[in-house]
Formats: C-alpha cells, structure tokens, sequence
C-alpha cells in the first residue's frame, strides 16, 4: 500500500500538470518543428511526466507494510518461581521446573501477538526480558534457564513490584502479570498485597497459577538419590492478589493441571476489540526523483546540443 508523508503537497500536482502541458518543450525533442507523432509525444508528455513524478516526489511516498508485534493486543509479564522447590518431582519424569518453562513456551507460541517480559525470583526478582516482541529470543532464553539455588526464597510480593514497574508504561490495551509459583511468600520487603494494590492503580490484571500441593514433595539431589522437601503453597494469598486486580487463581498439582490453567488464561485475554495494525513505511521518494532524471535526459540533452544556437523562427510563432 503506497501512501504519503505530506499528502498536502499533492495539491501542488494538478497546477503543475496543468503548467507542463501548456508550456510545451517546442524547441526540440527533434532538430525543426515538432511534426511527427513521435515529436509531438514527446515534446507534450515528457514535461508532464517529469512534473508529475516531481510533485509525488516533493508529498514523501511510502510503501507501506504491515507490522506484527510492535501494538500488542497484550502485555504479558510473566513472573517465575525460581526457587529450589521447583525441582520437586509431581511427574517420575518431569519436575516442575522444567514443566513450567516447556508450558510457558508453548503459551508464548500460541500468542505470535504479544509482547512478553520474564522476570525470575527466587530470594530477589531480576528481570531476564524486558517486554519484547522478539518471541525467538524469548524461547531461547527460557531453554537455556536454570535454577541457582545460591539464593534461594521466595520473594513474591518483589517480584510482583518488578512486573508491574514493566508493565505500567505499557501502551497495551491489557496489560497482565502471569505469576507461577509454588511457595508462598517468606522474603522481601514488598508483600504480594501491596503490589497487587499497585498493580490495580495502574490497570494491571495479575493471574496466579499455584503449582503442586503443600507438603512434603521428593527432589532429586546431587549424585543420584532423593531427598523429602517440605513445602507450603499458600493458594489463599495467591487467590486474593488475583481477585484484588480482576484476575483469577488456578492450581495445578501436575504439569497437566498448570497446561489447563495456561489454556485457561489464553483463553480469558481475548480480546474482541479491533486493532489496527501497526505499519512501516519504506520511503519511495527516490524512485520518483530518479525517473523524473531518467525522462529529463532527452530535454537536456536536447537542451545542451541546442545551447548558443539562435532560436527557429518557429518558436518565435503562435
């Protein structure tokens, strides 16, 4: 789709057309008198062309195409437990640290729209991503994460702080914070109650998904073996942080029960509201100005042979 910086300045194209037509190049494109079909053509059209190509020129013409990412229907901060209660087994096969980030990749696949950012907490909440539309980068990111369990806790109401200061300059229409976990809080200075009210002043939903049961959970230790981890999931806390910003609660025991609780928040930021898509223009102006030099050599050509020689009488004519 071609269109202009300025279109104002296509006003300025018919006056000109209008100009170059009347003022005809006579004296030339032939040595006499225009009389051949050709001469005439050229003598009336190659001004025009040169004039119109000009005028569209001088109005900035873009090419312009359709842009994915860059005005999201969704702003999604995805905040994510870290802690070393994530390697507790709830499958022989799969611990929950490694569900959750398979999950979340396959989440982030389903939405090509959005822009995500990742924060990982543990003891302190770091940002691995800002919000970003770059979902390859993403997905590498979250392949390539692992546990460091030199600082461990469970940091909640922090890392939720840290997701809403990512969120609230967004221009999204809904903005979002994803949070999984599967402890409750018991370090930081924030509580999950007060970032979930900052995070309702500035319109932000937060969904909570609370991964395993509370209690005492296997984890694999270092050189083979298994040792029993206690763990308490307070889902009441995570229940009101969702309900105090407009969000909702899941639990999921399982891998299964976090992939229906993903499927489910998926579900619940559709939106129906038309988004226009975002655009980039690819400036044409150049190709203009270099057919209008193309279609002028003949007139200056014609001009540069003919300069010093008087003028035909014809010219001087009606």
């Amino acid at each position: 789709m071609i269109a202009f910086r300025t279109p104002l300045l296509l006003l300025l194209v018919p006056p000109l057309l209008v100009w170059a037509w009347r003022v005809v190049y006579r004296w030339g494109i032939p040595h006499s008198k225009p009389s051949g079909r050709l001469a005439r053509l050229s003598s009336h059209w190659l001004p025009v062309l040169v004039a119109l190509c000009l005028g569209l020129a001088a109005a900035g013409p873009e090419w312009r195409t359709n842009l994915r990412g860059m005005a999201p229907v969704v702003d999604f901060a995805v905040v994510l437990d870290g802690s070393s209660s994530m390697r507790i087994l709830d499958q022989p096969d799969e611990d929950r640290w490694h569900a959750a980030r398979r999950l979340l990749a396959q989440f982030v696949l389903k939405r090509p729209d959005d822009r995500f950012a990742l924060i990982l907490f543990s003891a302190h909440p770091v940002t691995l991503s800002p919000l970003t539309s770059d979902h390859l980068r993403l997905l590498r990111m979250l392949a390539r994460l692992d546990l460091d369990s030199r600082d461990d806790g469970t940091a909640i109401g922090s890392a939720l702080m840290t997701a809403v200061r990512r969120l609230e300059d967004s221009p999204a229409r809904s903005r979002v914070i994803l949070l999984i976990t599967d402890g409750s809080q018991n370090r930081g200075r924030v509580t999950p109650q007060e970032a979930a009210e900052e995070a309702h002043q500035n319109g932000i939903r937060i969904h909570t998904v609370a991964l395993g049961h509370s209690g005492e959970s296997l984890v694999p230790i270092e050189g083979g073996g298994f040792a029993r981890l206690h763990v308490e999931v307070d889902h009441d806390a995570l229940k009101q942080v969702a309900q105090a910003t407009g969000g909702e609660a899941f639990s999921a025991e399982d891998p299964g029960g976090l992939a229906r609780s993903l499927a489910a928040v998926d579900q619940l930021e559709k939106t129906l509201l038309p988004v226009d898509p975002p655009t980039e223009g690819r400036p044409l102006a150049q190709w203009f100005l270099l057919a209008a030099a193309i279609l002028a050599l003949p007139l200056a050509a014609d001009l540069a042979f003919k300069r010093g020689k008087p003028r035909p009488a014809w010219v001087e004519g009606p």
